[in-house]
């Protein structure tokens, strides 16, 4: 996997050498390029945190609402403003979403069924036991912003997620000693969208994001959709 993802890397930046222009930025696209017209490259750009909720989940499975997290990085993007104030983007990008349970169980696999499992006897009440489900994806996006006003730049964006890896992560202090137990193997839809709006003031970017379908295969599960909130930097 590493060595497919340093191949499209380099793809990518020498398809965006041979562009017309070529910025190296970490920040979303500015109220500049919004006001010039003409296409830009950027690379590494763009990053966002966001705070999840789960729109559902198994019963039993415990995920916090808000109290997970995702991560993720545009690679690549190519924006074209057509007109001043209006503009489209086309980009390329990695992204984690971690989902932290209310630590009551141990999410498992067997062939790649989601299942609970009871932390072990003797750890009840413990406030060290910790649960998480961990999904990894490469991800395309097309999106299209429109300044409204002098403050306020309006987007959207439909995000093409390739999920080509998930895990699950638990740890917990029996005694003294502290465990920590990793299970793999789920089996994820290799293909899921997401619908992001985002809004842009002065100085910050916010979005709303939702992903209806859910992120794993129908007969293996978890079912779990999901929206979250965050910025963009």
């Amino acid at each position: 996997m590493k060595k497919v993802i340093l191949t499209l890397m380099a793809v990518l930046a020498f398809a965006g050498l041979r562009a017309q222009e070529v910025n190296v930025e970490v920040s979303p696209i500015n109220e500049s390029t919004l006001e010039q017209e003409g296409f830009n490259v950027f690379f590494l750009n763009s990053m966002n945190f966001g705070f999840v909720s789960p729109l559902s989940q198994p019963e039993g499975m415990g995920a916090k609402h808000f109290g997970s997290y995702e991560l993720g990085i545009n690679v690549f993007e190519l924006s074209y403003t057509p007109v001043v104030g209006q503009n489209v983007s086309f980009a390329m990008g990695l992204a984690d979403r971690f989902f932290k349970t209310r630590h009551k169980s141990i999410i498992n696999n067997v062939d790649g069924v989601y299942f609970l499992e009871p932390f072990p006897a003797g750890t009840e009440g413990n406030r060290k036991r910790k649960s998480r489900l961990d999904v990894y994806s490469l991800n395309a996006s097309v999106g299209y912003k429109v300044k409204v006003s002098d403050q306020l730049n309006i987007g959207f964006d439909v995000i093409g997620n390739y999920n080509f890896g998930a895990k699950s992560v638990s740890k917990y202090k029996m005694g003294g000693d502290k465990k920590k137990i990793t299970h793999r193997h789920f089996k994820t839809q290799k293909f899921t969208p997401e619908y992001r709006i985002t809004f842009g003031f002065e100085d910050v970017d916010f979005y709303i994001k939702f992903a209806p379908h859910s992120l794993f295969q129908k007969v293996y599960g978890p079912k779990l959709t999901y929206m979250s909130i965050g910025f963009l930097f």
